[in-house]
């Protein structure tokens, strides 16, 4: 049994290989939000096919945000169900997109899967649903929840937040009993409170419990349609999710002219560029990188 204790990750994990392919990982860790024990366990032939895997995974558990920067903006793919092709450090570096059919057209793709028109879609805190027309072909309409815009009628309670819950409720401390807080960060934050995260994909809460976070959800299908179409989505330098679709001119890198079978492309407006090739929208403040092909890899970037 070996043991390893990387700093960076402020964790230590073991690996134990069985007389299979089996290898697994026993997860323990200190000094982060999270606590307790995890056990992750998967099936290989070479270990260095996994790094990519593990490390993501541990990074993740720790809350640290290297990870994130890679992954987050490729969450599209995922919305439209492609397949990741990975290369030997487990890493995607493209995916594998069915292209757009009839049947697509016709219904609502939303995380892989197909809806009829009038199903409905469930979201968190949302509600959509699969629309359509002639004109636009199947589209998704979201409505988020509407949240009463209450305040807190006593002086010693304040509104915050349930566990899961998208409105916030009136919070009263028990008589006789300080506020109950959460320290994180330097700050103190009371039960039901938002934590404020320096990782965008986690969305953390001041519970009874210490700080609990999550996964952002990203995959709303708000912009379905527009990634349907091909359309370029727009992510923010510091925020987890997609901010704005892009369906216009691009300029920049010279296409490709005779693209054959070469699957290393990424493609807009029926355009195929390299891999590395780096491409501009109309508006400013916005460059696009041919990093995961199929598609471009859009940041808007900060004044």
């Amino acid at each position: 049994m070996e043991k390893i204790h990387p700093k960076s990750l402020d964790l230590s994990f073991q690996v134990r290989k069985e007389e299979s392919t089996t290898v697994e990982f026993f997860l323990s860790q200190s000094k982060t939000i999270f606590s307790g024990e995890f056990h992750l366990s998967l099936q290989t032939s070479k270990m260095n096919k996994l790094w990519c895997i593990l490390t993501l995974t541990l990074l993740q558990i720790s809350g640290l945000s290297a990870a994130t920067r890679d992954l987050r903006y490729y969450q599209h793919y995922q919305h439209k169900g492609c397949e990741p092709i990975t290369g030997e450090d487990g890493c995607p570096i493209r995916y594998r997109c069915k292209p757009v059919s009839d049947d697509t057209r016709s219904k609502c793709l939303h995380n892989g899967i197909l809806y009829n028109k009038g199903q409905r879609i469930n979201e968190e805190c949302e509600t959509c649903w699969c629309e359509g027309n002639a004109l636009e072909g199947a589209f998704i309409e979201c409505a988020a929840v509407d949240c009463p815009d209450w305040e807190a009628q006593d002086k010693s309670c304040y509104m915050g937040y349930e566990p899961d819950a998208c409105c916030p409720t009136e919070m009263c401390p028990s008589k006789n009993n300080e506020k109950k807080i959460c320290r994180y960060g330097g700050r103190e934050y009371f039960i039901g409170q938002i934590v404020q995260s320096e990782e965008p994909c986690k969305s953390c809460l001041c519970t009874k419990d210490g700080v609990k976070c999550k996964k952002v959800n990203c995959l709303t299908g708000i912009h379905a349609q527009k990634i349907r179409k091909g359309c370029l989505p727009i992510y923010g330098e510091k925020s987890c999710c997609i901010t704005e679709m892009y369906c216009g001119d691009v300029k920049g890198a010279k296409p490709v002219t005779s693209p054959l079978e070469n699957t290393d492309l990424c493609h807009y407006h029926g355009v195929y560029y390299e891999k590395g090739s780096v491409v501009y929208p109309t508006v400013t403040g916005i460059e696009c990188k041919c990093v995961v092909p199929p598609d471009f890899t859009c940041l808007r970037k900060r004044n």
